[in-house]
């Protein structure tokens, strides 16, 4: 699924909640963990990393349910527009990818 974001450089972005279905059915979330990253090129430099171990900018809020939010976090990278993707890796190792697209930072006027 594509689904893009835009935010301003220096901000607060605020809890998104998402809930991943698959063929019309929440997807069980229950063992598995959840990793975002954020780059300017497929295979460049990761400028953000997100995951679910530790809550460490991801959580699984309902896992029987399929939803998780990206947590409540300053964004402060520069202006660029961003690819970033979702990967969920299940409990016996598979690793999917649901979710893909940009993320557009944009500059704040005020500083």
């Amino acid at each position: 699924m594509a689904l893009d974001f835009t935010h301003i450089k220096g901000d607060t972005f605020e809890a998104v909640n998402f809930q991943m279905i698959v063929n019309s059915v929440a997807l069980n979330l229950t063992g598995c963990t959840l990793r975002m990253q954020l780059r300017k090129e497929y295979g460049g430099v990761i400028f953000l990393a997100l995951t679910s171990v530790a809550s460490a900018g991801i959580t699984i809020t309902n896992p029987s349910s399929g939803i998780f939010a990206i947590n409540r976090q300053i964004i402060n990278l520069d202006a660029f527009n961003y690819i970033y993707d979702i990967e969920l890796i299940k409990a016996d190792g598979t690793v999917k990818t649901y979710v893909s697209g940009n993320f557009v930072i944009t500059n704040d006027v005020t500083r």
